[in-house]
């Protein structure tokens, strides 16, 4: 029902009455699914959500002592920290994460990923330095397993495989310049990176270059505790009053997403900064904005900005093709703030 976004009060309040009365029989996918489902529609008072808040804990422990008793298979090691993400973002999103709860959640990803950078026996090597015409990245900082780079236009996080045909895949580039790390060549891992940035971007890219690094910033990511902000240029006359969208996106088809009521959960917040335009005689407008995002969507800025009416420029894939234009020529020396906006 979440998934086809069914908010059907009556049926809504069956599912939770039928399911806080078997409550002790799920497993953690389970309850991970649950929650999830609720969560992704927004609802947050019903009796079925207390009762997991109860259980939550003892199941995900269960399962870490049955785990800790073999040794696991990186796709059974994966799948265990997805399940524990699904929940901590679930309980973060409608306002339930919080005291005791949030402690035990976080210290069982953290203990979990502790035991699998102790246990670990990966005999892979670094991979061999490539030559490549384009822009490099950048390391910007390294830490005991946390990396930050920035990743120029063109290349591809490729955390969810390799879908561009440009080659240029910043896993390839992270696997080059780190001590070999099996989270770093694992792609149910996602290859260490906790968020993506669109191919034509340019931006700084998170990384786990180790499983407890890794899960640090997974469990930060999904709480809510990392910001994510961006400037972006569009093209329009940005009015200084449009601060939010809050309309859902559907992403789940590959390659392209769209507004469509029947999507999840999409919310951008924004900011235009200033206006320009190509030349002193030109009527084409243009908006620089800032913009952060509470949830991360594919193409989720380009969608939302696309959809309210100022689509992003040098775009191919979701402006017209009168908007893909280069930046070359516009007059920042023309620049005004937009009318009733504090950039202060």
């Amino acid at each position: 029902f979440a998934t086809l976004r069914v908010v059907a009060l009556p049926l809504v309040d069956a599912i939770s009455e039928a399911a806080t009365q078997i409550i002790s029989e799920f497993d953690l996918q389970g309850i991970a699914n649950i929650l999830w489902s609720y969560a992704s529609l927004r609802l947050r008072d019903f009796p079925i959500i207390s009762s997991l808040q109860q259980t939550v804990v003892s199941a995900a422990t269960l399962v870490a002592s049955v785990l800790e008793e073999q040794r696991p298979s990186y796709q059974e090691a994966a799948r265990y920290s997805n399940h524990l993400c699904q929940l901590v973002w679930a309980l973060s999103f409608i306002g339930k994460l919080e005291g005791e709860l949030a402690a035990s959640l976080k210290g069982l990803m953290l203990d979990f990923a502790r035991r699998q950078d102790k246990e670990c026996q990966f005999q892979g090597s670094a991979r061999a330095k490539t030559h490549r015409m384009a822009e490099e990245p950048t390391l910007i900082l390294k830490l005991r397993g946390i990396s930050v780079v920035l990743k120029p236009a063109h290349w591809e996080v490729d955390a969810k495989g390799q879908l561009s045909e440009t080659g240029l895949y910043l896993s390839h580039f992270m696997q080059e310049v780190h001590e070999p790390s099996p989270v770093l060549h694992l792609q149910e891992f996602e290859y260490g990176f906790i968020h993506r940035l669109d191919v034509p971007s340019s931006g700084l890219i998170l990384a786990g270059t180790g499983f407890e690094g890794y899960a640090l910033l997974q469990w930060q990511i999904h709480s809510y505790t990392i910001c994510r902000e961006y400037a972006v240029l569009l093209r329009g006359h940005v009015p200084g009053d449009l601060s939010i969208i809050n309309v859902p996106v559907q992403d789940f088809l590959p390659g392209r997403s769209f507004v469509d009521e029947n999507g999840q959960p999409a919310e951008t917040h924004l900011k235009a900064t200033f206006h320009a335009r190509r030349n002193y005689a030109s009527k084409e407008h243009f908006g620089l904005v800032c913009i952060a995002i509470h949830t991360g969507r594919r193409h989720q800025i380009r969608v939302h900005t696309q959809w309210q009416g100022y689509p992003t420029v040098t775009d191919e894939k979701y402006s017209h093709r009168s908007v893909a234009v280069s930046a070359q020529g516009l007059d920042f020396n023309r620049c005004l703030p937009p009318p009733e906006t504090d950039i202060a």
